[in-house]
């Protein structure tokens, strides 16, 4: 298992380890395609491998290949339900009461919630007793794009480790090791820098292209400050709750670029469009920058509790040529 960036994370779950200090419950969280995942299964092949070399999982032993086929009988992964795919309070329960069964083929046992952006309250309250007294045997593992999607009270009883994008450099080096030809790294790390999910995605979702397109087109409107071509183009993404999420969120970055270039020229970027956020520049402010962020922030706030798609982007788009 090769894993890009996050060396200090990396280092710390080994050291953890190692000094046999490990969080019985670990949250991984940061935004899609950073590796949480990738990360989260190093730490279960850490906890469970027979054969350490060096504090290192050796992938070799029974237990570290049983993982990686994703059929060691001691890893279990919570199954999702819903239109949302959180996961229910009948799925938390069943759990509560497996943790009490003593390993099959191991000294440990570990449970592993993926991608938890949607999971309500009464199933986080619902673990809050187990995870705050496991047995000795059992651990917690969470990814989630932010850790504002837990509760205060069952952060204060888990670890959270921040997953961050890997350097563009290490992104292009992943790339070419996947395959990818020249082309394909230089456009995918110019749009998604040290991101390799997105990246990855982006050589291979039509999708996630055209919304990429989208982005630029509604930068350049806001750069030419057409609120009528800015608002036709966004609300195009309406009907899809998924395509709203990254719209605003390349968006919301290319802002940000805008900004931080009034004040460092050679600043490395982290939005999809450059050449629009240089022209952005000229327009935003800092103040004005932080205000249509946080007007973004609060439309998507309003999508995600259901408020209708089409006035929520409407509304958004008035509130920032308010602004432009």
């Amino acid at each position: 298992m090769k894993i890009y960036g996050n060396h200090n994370l990396i280092k710390t779950l080994e050291e953890m380890t190692e000094k046999d200090r490990t969080a019985h419950t670990v949250l991984f969280y940061g935004e899609n395609g950073t590796g949480k995942k990738t990360i989260a299964e190093y730490y279960i092949h850490l906890l469970m491998c027979q054969n350490k070399i060096n504090g290192k999982p050796c992938f070799n032993c029974k237990a570290c290949h049983n993982i990686s086929d994703d059929i060691h009988p001691d890893v279990i992964t919570a199954e999702k339900s819903g239109k949302l795919g959180g996961y229910s309070v009948d799925t938390v329960k069943k759990i509560c009461s497996d943790v009490f069964i003593r390993p099959n083929n191991s000294d440990k046992k570990v449970y592993i919630f993926k991608d938890c952006n949607n999971m309500d309250e009464r199933s986080q309250n619902t673990l809050l007793k187990i995870i705050e007294e496991p047995p000795e045997y059992a651990y917690f593992i969470f990814t989630a794009e932010s850790k504002s999607k837990f509760l205060s009270t069952v952060l204060s009883r888990c670890i959270s480790f921040g997953v961050s994008p890997c350097t563009d450099e290490e992104c292009k080096t992943a790339l070419s090791e996947r395959g990818l030809n020249e082309s394909q790294i230089k456009t995918a790390v110019e749009c998604f820098h040290g991101n390799i999910g997105m990246c990855l995605d982006f050589t291979e979702n039509e999708n996630l292209k055209e919304l990429v397109n989208t982005v630029r087109l509604a930068t350049d409107s806001l750069v030419s400050k057409d609120e009528y071509s800015f608002a036709c183009i966004i609300n195009k993404t309406a009907k899809e709750r998924e395509n709203i999420k990254i719209i605003l969120t390349m968006l919301d970055r290319i802002i940000c670029d805008a900004v931080i270039l009034n004040y460092d020229k050679n600043v490395p970027l982290s939005g999809c469009y450059p050449q629009g956020a240089e022209k952005l520049s000229g327009i935003l402010t800092l103040n004005s920058g932080n205000k249509i962020h946080e007007i973004i922030e609060k439309c998507w706030k309003a999508v995600s509790a259901n408020v209708n798609t089409s006035l929520s982007l409407s509304a958004m788009c008035g509130e920032i040529f308010e602004i432009i």
